[in-house]
């Protein structure tokens, strides 16, 4: 599996932002289930994409982003399987 630096810099390539694909490439290195809440754009693209780095690696997370458009937020679930 790829180091932690590596997931956080593959995350970016396909177009996560540094603030999301921090916790993310924790939760994927850690294989622990984690949320957190930000304000930077996640749109469909880059979730399909994420999707798709998710399965072609075999990472064990479901990943799960709401929009709160009243307050300009996303809610990032990720949950880890063992």
């Amino acid at each position: 599996m790829a180091s932690e630096f590596e997931l956080r810099e593959q995350l970016k390539g396909i177009g996560i932002s540094q603030t999301d694909a921090e916790p993310l490439a924790n939760c994927i290195a850690t294989r622990k289930s984690c949320s957190w809440v930000n304000t930077d754009d996640i749109d469909n693209a880059r979730l399909q994409k994420l999707g798709e780095f998710i399965k072609l690696n075999g990472y064990k997370i479901r990943v799960s982003v709401e929009a709160v458009p009243t307050r300009g937020k996303y809610i990032w679930e990720v949950k880890a399987f063992q």
